[in-house]
């Protein structure tokens, strides 16, 4: 029967944790397929496998129980196999990195940081502190500047808020970095202009957590820090 799989962990790992299901309308328990070092935690796969919320929270609670009592290897939401012998083949065959990869996330948890910043807030510290995005501004109010002009100031005034948000988010990292075991960055979307994971001591996850409020509480106005954790290490493995 086709597998769902959602970690792999130590082959001691403290699983199947009683009563624990998976996905699906019907979720099936949870159990292990193990290797000599390792093992996957996996259920029945669902008849018919979809990204719907109550699957995905499912997933991801899964997760959660599994990395509260370990080290854990968060997989990808969907990731499938045909039976036990494929699952025990794989962690068989990658039995040295999976170990690897599992004390580097030993004892430690992720949380994701996002700094967000109001476009009207940002637009205004530039007009403010750039004289050139000054100029043609006010040559834009009184109906003197050309298209030309408005045309420089967009441009000007993007090029501020770009290197603005820069500047705030090298300041942010640097002073949440040194609390971090590893960190990875990813992309930043929208009003988000800095978005970083960090692999944090679990016995540190308090200390981080008040680390980030000094940090959000020196923020000027119309800056925000979002902070989602402690987490499976999605970002480290």
């Amino acid at each position: 029967m086709p597998l769902y799989l959602y970690a792999v962990t130590d082959a001691d790992h403290p699983l199947p944790v009683e009563g624990a299901t998976g996905i699906g309308a019907s979720p099936a328990p949870l159990r292990a397929v193990r290797a000599s070092r390792v093992a996957a935690v996996v259920s029945d796969a669902p008849a018919q496998l979809r990204a719907k919320r109550r699957d995905l929270l499912a997933h991801q609670k899964v997760l959660l129980m599994l990395g509260a009592a370990g080290a854990v290897i968060p997989l990808r939401f969907g990731t499938l196999a045909p039976d036990d012998g494929t699952v025990h083949r794989a962690l068989a065959d990658q039995e040295s990195l999976f170990t690897d990869r599992l004390r580097e996330v030993e004892d430690r948890v992720e949380f994701n940081v996002k700094a967000l910043q109001d476009e009207d807030t940002a637009v205004r510290e530039v007009l403010r502190d750039t004289p050139e995005a000054r100029r043609l501004s006010a040559l834009t109010r009184d109906g003197s500047g050309t298209h030309d002009d408005q045309v420089a100031l967009g441009t000007v005034v993007a090029a501020g808020v770009q290197a603005l948000q820069a500047e705030y988010a090298r300041d942010i990292a640097h002073r949440l970095e040194p609390l971090a075991h590893r960190t990875a960055a990813g992309d930043p979307t929208g009003e988000v202009f800095l978005n970083l994971s960090l692999l944090i001591e679990r016995g540190r996850a308090d200390v981080f957590a008040a680390s980030v409020d000094q940090v959000a509480q020196s923020l000027g106005h119309g800056l925000e820090l979002r902070v989602t954790g402690p987490l499976p290490p999605y970002s480290f493995v």
